[in-house]
């Protein structure tokens, strides 16, 4: 009896061999370099959240440290943000070049830090969609291999699925070709980085990394959606926004994201589907898209400016209300998925879903866990997380500082001690340790702790109290 083995990626280059046209035309877009190992930073000096900055020969440099400048994510049609790297764990830097301003400024999510931040862990799921064939390494929560991806930017086999039986008899095994699979698995392929919502939640033992060209993206994950709808964009909204437009409504399946983009080359064809369906439009001498589908900034990218895909007949902005109520946009909107995402968007309804969810798994219990005031039942809940997933590092640092409020000094060492190698930029676990151990080796941590973060404030004060 043969048994079927499963397709595996085998990296583009190999894809060259007999589409190189096709290979090398891909290779300019946007999408292919979206990712990759920084060369040469042009030597740059700015304020950026009221600190002072200098890039000199890939090195950050600030007041107080500086930090080297070692991966890049962004294909720089917007921006491109940048990430160190030490001892293989990966870090978002503070800063991000701003193409359409052309100006560096803070990063998304940095705009208002009052120190320095180095310790924003750049987790796979950051990764998938800026580089393909990511290699996290298993038990740790931002460290990879080296390097920590074998192909920069979104590779041929992130749209066409897994090359190697394809390569081995191309006759026999064929591609997977979005354009003729059915609606939902075609846009998917698109979905699985042009998708944002208010919260997207992985199903029951599934994880996002799991997704192929070909699969249904809602097996893998929930996608939210605020049921009022917002009128501001996100940068990765696009899914989202044209389903909401009045033009997929009338067309339906027919419009997908391939009919407007040429994906191999970057063609725009927006033009001649906007005339396909409006043959009589008025100003046709103008570009259609210009008034509707302009550019407007969106709200998580600091100074990046996105197209509104609404597809609105006139310019409009302004955010919708704040009262989120979450409705699925893709996927199942079970009590499990619902809880996790109010969770996620720290929404006090998320534990009345929580407490109903089925199966009550670990990411459930780990919420719980945060949101339970008893500190004893909310142990139990840790401990039963870690049970599941040893290596959670918000399971292992609370109840360590739950095991140390007992006297329990030991034990919540030893739990401290892992979360670090999980990811040692935890400063919670830092400044635990050195309380409980000896001064000595407290000097050590701290001291160690302040090389990945150097203008660590509170790992400062405790490095002074200890006396160095």
């Amino acid at each position: 009896m043969l048994l079927a083995a499963a397709a595996v990626f085998i990296g583009s280059q190999l894809c060259r061999h007999c589409h190189a046209e096709v290979f090398d035309a891909y290779a300019r877009t946007p999408m292919a370099r979206s990712s990759g190992r920084v060369e040469s930073v042009p030597a740059a000096q700015f304020t950026a959240a009221g600190h002072r900055y200098q890039i000199t020969d890939r090195t950050l440099q600030f007041d107080g440290g500086s930090s080297s400048i070692d991966y890049f994510i962004g294909s720089n049609a917007a921006g491109r943000t940048y990430l160190r790297e030490r001892d293989g764990y990966l870090f978002e830097l503070p800063v991000t070049w701003y193409a359409q301003k052309q100006a560096w400024d803070a990063s998304p999510g940095y705009e208002k830090d009052g120190e320095v931040r180095l310790t924003r862990a750049v987790e796979p799921s950051c990764l998938q969609c800026h580089a393909s064939r990511v290699r996290p390494v298993r038990g740790t929560q931002n460290r990879y291999g080296d390097p920590p991806f074998l192909e920069n930017g979104v590779s041929c086999e992130r749209c066409h699925g897994p090359g190697s039986e394809h390569a081995s008899d191309p006759a026999k095994s064929r591609m997977v070709n979005p354009a003729k699979l059915d609606a939902e698995r075609r846009d998917a392929v698109c979905s699985q980085c042009h998708l944002t919502g208010e919260a997207r939640i992985e199903r029951t033992g599934r994880t996002f990394a799991e997704y192929r060209a070909g699969d249904r993206l809602s097996d893998v994950a929930t996608y939210f959606v605020s049921k009022l709808g917002r009128r501001d964009l996100k940068v990765t909204s696009h899914v989202e926004k044209l389903a909401g437009s009045a033009c997929k409504t009338a067309a339906g399946d027919k419009l997908w994201c391939g009919t407007c983009h040429e994906p191999h080359t970057n063609t725009d064809k927006t033009q001649q589907a906007c005339l396909g369906c409006h043959a009589v439009a008025h100003r046709q001498q103008e570009r259609c898209a210009t008034c509707h589908m302009p550019r407007t900034r969106a709200v998580d990218a600091n100074h990046g400016v996105m197209t509104d895909h609404s597809i609105p007949r006139t310019g409009r902005g302004g955010a919708a209300p704040d009262l989120k109520t979450l409705v699925p946009f893709l996927g199942t909107g079970d009590d499990r998925a619902l809880g996790l995402a109010y969770a996620e968007l720290g929404d006090r309804r998320a534990k009345e879903f929580l407490l109903r969810a089925e199966p009550r798994d670990w990411p459930v219990r780990l919420r719980l866990a945060v949101l339970e005031p008893d500190a004893a039942r909310a142990a139990q809940l840790y401990e039963s997380v870690l049970r599941d997933n040893p290596f959670e590092p918000v399971a292992l640092v609370n109840l360590g500082t739950h095991l140390a409020r007992l006297g329990r000094y030991t034990e919540a060492g030893q739990l401290w001690d892992r979360a670090l190698l999980t990811n040692p930029a935890l400063e919670e676990a830092v400044l635990n340790l050195a309380q409980i151990r000896s001064p000595k080796d407290a000097r050590v941590l701290l001291s160690r702790y302040l090389e990945l973060n150097p203008v660590s404030r509170k790992a400062r004060a405790a490095l002074a109290k200890l006396g160095q």
